[in-house]
């Protein structure tokens, strides 16, 4: 049996269904699954494909390359699961007609068959379409794969159809819904309301996990606290929008993105990461203790905490734990499916095993194709064939080089775990600066997992004796304190770690990597972290990672056996290139009154993205996009170098796509 699971908003790149409609505001992380009798073929989340991180399009292009890996066609898929409520959704869909005249009015399963029907020339049959309440669907994600026979499932996030935690009881007979908390309690909107507070935005909220440690977490307790109320049975109060006017009437004053970070800020980050803590194992110890399960799965974006997660692991309040590793809304599709399967499959499905990868995305590349890539890039590069590619990059991390790393089918989910990976020598502290500024051009402050091998994991680490599989980076644990000034670029400021194991039998590539860098330095262990910059999502094909190596301070890119540098850059040979607008960037032309100038023709160009980020064109460099490359100034001269330099930086900040 196939079922094609799907998350993501009813709207495409080229036809909104809501003209207008903000990222976040109408699901994200649209992403698509494909399951054969309950194993995954492929799943594989939008944003790696359109580039347009968190996207909340309909996963068109995700869909496409799930029926394309299993060689299906639309018509041979059984059934399709939907990561909603079908009433809730029809609900909205309404209300937004209402507000918004000129938006068709359409239910949710009309809209699906739409979008699907249009792009695969294949009508479905809407009956074969399964709607899933959004807690049901991240459940079923994190419980069907931890391998446990029971467990107690809490998903915590900013909100389902119209709650922010759900609690169930889960065996094999299923999922028994136990209690939901409000939205009005969300604990996901509560610490979005800090990260706005502190210059971040959606989606950027590990950013003030990474900051907590650096502040005083009794500066604002008191404050935090008279928002609160903790009841008795696991319930809780909490006033989440009151958040922010409470700080102002402090005299705090909120952080603009950029600017620096004051003690106060420091400190709220420290603050609301401990008054999380609290709640959550408010909530925790007492469905421990009703239920009586030993074991706890947990999912949807508050899990994605990881040091809320480490401090579970620790209190060794459950004998098992199990974080699924992408319980951000990308599981939420996975979930959709499996619930899909196991009613209408027909035959009984076995309890699953625990999950052992989630190298799930698409392969890297044949070796033709990757070496026409490469050969194409040649003005801008070199490379080299390796007999042994992991002693080769072993050698080079073990001389300082840091490296893009990229390897068989892409990860599921938001951790690079050493298919897609920056990888460089764990021991001098200097390197997490290196790679912060240089490399990911992100603020100094945060920090960068460690990938172990399994076999000296408890080496390095102190991690308790609980039933928790720890390859997925979702728990940060105490580097033994032995060893913390020889790891000195993964070791936070509170002498943690967000930890990788590294098993053998399920990422054999990497760990032999690991191995051969342990071999030469007696530490084996890798810095790791995810391959791209601030502006993209993780890399997913040969050429996401040229681009990327190209346009950050990589100093090597390896690709299964290829090893590539970078040749001295001649900025004017990029107006060779072609260039494209990506996904959700537009270009405009415009006339506009100048101070003393009259009236003078502007250009713009701007991505439609989460952050709405835009930029001045110069003529030439509009020009230039517009013809797609072959209307460009004299080659050598100073016009030319000027836009050679604004195409660098258009390049760098993603608002464009070059290519050979």
């Amino acid at each position: 049996m196939l079922v094609l699971g799907l998350n993501g908003s009813f709207s495409t790149p080229h036809d909104e269904f809501l003209p207008g409609l903000q990222l976040g505001t109408f699901f994200h992380d649209g992403t698509a699954c494909l399951l054969d009798d309950g194993e995954v073929v492929i799943a594989i989340e939008e944003e790696r494909l359109t580039r347009v991180k968190h996207t909340n399009m309909f996963p068109l292009a995700a869909t496409g390359h799930c029926l394309q890996e299993a060689g299906v066609s639309l018509g041979d898929i059984d059934r399709i699961g939907y990561f909603w409520n079908e009433e809730h959704l029809d609900n909205g869909l309404g209300i937004y007609h209402m507000r918004y005249p000129g938006m068709p009015l359409r239910s949710a399963r009309e809209m699906i068959v739409t979008r699907l029907s249009e792009a695969f020339s294949h009508t479905v049959d809407p009956e074969r379409i399964d709607f899933w309440s959004h807690h049901e669907a991240h459940a079923a994600s994190t419980f069907y794969q931890s391998g446990f026979p029971s467990a107690l499932v809490v998903v915590m996030d900013g909100n389902g159809e119209s709650h922010s935690t759900s609690v169930y009881r889960a065996d094999e007979s299923g999922l028994d819904l136990l209690r939901t908390y409000p939205e009005s309690k969300s604990l996901g909107y509560y610490y979005l309301r800090a990260t706005e507070a502190l210059g971040y935005r959606l989606f950027d909220e590990f950013k003030v996990m990474g900051l907590a440690p650096y502040g005083d977490p009794t500066r604002y307790r008191e404050l935090l606290c008279s928002l609160t109320v903790l009841g008795p049975d696991g319930e809780y109060d909490l006033d989440v929008d009151g958040l922010q006017t409470a700080l102002l009437s402090t005299g705090f004053a909120p952080r603009r993105s950029g600017s620096p970070f004051t003690t106060e800020h420091k400190d709220l980050a420290a603050s609301v990461q401990a008054h999380l803590e609290q709640i959550v194992f408010h909530v925790l110890e007492y469905w421990r203790e009703e239920v009586g399960l030993p074991n706890l799965c947990i999912a949807g974006g508050v899990a994605h905490n990881s040091t809320v997660n480490g401090l579970i692991l620790k209190s060794k309040l459950f004998d098992g734990f199990f974080v699924h590793p992408a319980s951000h809304d990308a599981g939420a599709a996975l979930g959709a499916a499996i619930l899909t399967d196991r009613k209408f499959g027909t035959k009984q499905r076995p309890q699953p095993k625990s999950l052992s990868h989630v190298f799930w995305g698409l392969d890297i590349g044949d070796p033709q194709a990757r070496t026409a890539e490469l050969a194409a890039w040649s003005d801008f590069i070199t490379w080299e064939t390796s007999d042994d590619v992991h002693e080769h990059a072993a050698e080079l991390l073990a001389q300082g080089a840091v490296i893009g790393w990229a390897t068989g089918r892409s990860e599921f989910g938001p951790r690079a775990l050493g298919h897609r990976s920056i990888l460089a020598d764990p021991r001098p502290a200097e390197n997490k600066d290196r790679v912060n500024k240089l490399v990911k051009k992100r603020e100094g402050y945060r920090p960068f997992a460690p990938a172990v091998l399994e076999e000296r994991a408890r080496d390095y680490f102190e991690i308790p004796d609980v039933d928790c599989p720890l390859d997925f980076m979702a728990c940060t644990v105490p580097v033994k304190e032995s060893h913390r000034d020889q790891l000195g670029a993964i070791t936070h400021i509170d002498g943690t770690a967000r930890v990788q194991v590294v098993r053998k039998k399920s990422n054999e590539a990497f760990w032999r990597l690991i191995e051969r860098f342990g071999e030469k330095t007696g530490t084996p262990i890798l810095l790791n972290t995810s391959f791209n910059n601030y502006a993209e999502p993780i890399v997913e094909n040969i050429g996401d990672c040229l681009a990327s190596f190209l346009t950050t301070g990589l100093d090597r890119l390896i690709v299964d056996d290829k090893v590539i540098s970078r040749k001295p850059l001649d900025k004017t040979r990029l107006l060779t290139m072609h260039p494209r607008l990506p996904t959700l960037v537009e270009m405009a032309e415009f006339v506009q009154d100048v101070p003393d100038a009259g009236r003078e023709t502007q250009h713009l160009i701007r991505r439609r993205d989460l952050h709405s980020l835009s930029s001045k064109l110069s003529h030439d460099a509009y020009r230039w996009i517009s013809s797609g490359g072959t209307d460009r100034p004299e080659v050598p001269g100073s016009r030319a170098a000027a836009l050679a330099e604004e195409v660098w930086r258009l390049w760098q900040g993603r608002f464009i796509e070059l290519h050979p």
